[in-house]
C-alpha cells in the first residue's frame, strides 16, 4: 500500500483529526486550569471583602450610621465573590467532565451532561450577580440619571437572560415529555 493510496490518505486524514483532538483537549486543560486559579483568587477576595468589613467595624463602629450600608452591600458582595468562585469550580469540573473524563463520579445535582447545562449555571449566576452590582453601584452613587440608566441597563440584561433561561427550559420540559412519550409507545 503506498502513501498516494486512498488508504494511505485516509490514514493522513485520520493522524490530523486525532492530532486535533488532542490539542483541543490541552486547550480544555488550559481552562480548566485558569478557571481553577480564578476561583482561588476570586474567594480570597471574597474573604478580603470579609476583613474590610471587620476593619470597618472595628474602627467606625457597628452603630455608626455607614455600618447599615456598608454591611447590606459589602456582605452581599462578599457573598457574590465566593458565589462566584464556587461557579468558577463547577464549570472547572463541568468541562473536564465533558472533554477529559466523562466517567468522573460526581454527585447528580453537579453531573455535566452538555455545554449547555454549563451555560444555563453561568447565566443563572450572571442573574444573582447583577442585582448586587447595582446595589453596590447605587451605595456609591450621586447622579440620579446615572443611576436610573444603569438600573434600566441591568433590568434588560436581566429580562434577556430570563428570557432565554425559560425557553431552554421549557424546551427541555418538553424534550423529556417526547422522550417519556417515546418510551411509553415502545412498551
Amino acid at each position: 500500500m503506498s502513501e498516494n493510496s486512498p488508504a494511505g490518505e485516509v490514514t493522513k486524514k485520520r493522524y490530523w483529526l486525532k492530532a486535533m483532538f488532542v490539542f483541543s483537549r490541552f486547550l480544555v486543560v488550559i481552562a480548566i486550569i485558569g478557571l481553577m486559579i480564578g476561583s482561588v483568587v476570586t474567594m480570597i477576595a471574597g474573604v478580603g471583602q470579609l476583613f474590610r468589613i471587620g476593619s470597618f467595624l472595628l474602627t467606625e463602629g457597628i452603630l455608626s450610621g455607614e455600618a447599615g450600608t456598608l454591611l447590606s452591600v459589602a456582605v452581599s458582595e462578599m457573598i457574590d465573590l465566593l458565589l462566584i468562585g464556587v461557579v468558577l469550580i463547577i464549570i472547572a469540573l463541568g468541562l473536564y467532565q465533558l472533554f477529559i473524563d466523562p466517567d468522573l463520579i460526581l454527585p447528580d445535582w453537579l453531573n455535566t451532561t452538555s455545554l449547555e447545562s454549563l451555560k444555563g449555571r453561568l447565566l443563572i449566576v450572571i442573574l444573582v450577580v447583577l442585582p448586587v452590582t447595582f446595589l453596590g453601584y447605587v451605595t456609591t452613587a450621586e447622579d440620579g440619571i446615572m443611576v436610573a440608566g444603569f438600573g434600566i441597563g441591568i433590568s434588560l440584561i436581566m429580562v434577556a437572560i430570563g428570557y432565554v433561561l425559560s425557553v431552554v427550559s421549557r424546551a427541555g420540559i418538553e424534550r423529556r415529555k417526547l422522550e417519556i412519550h417515546e418510551a411509553v409507545k415502545e412498551e
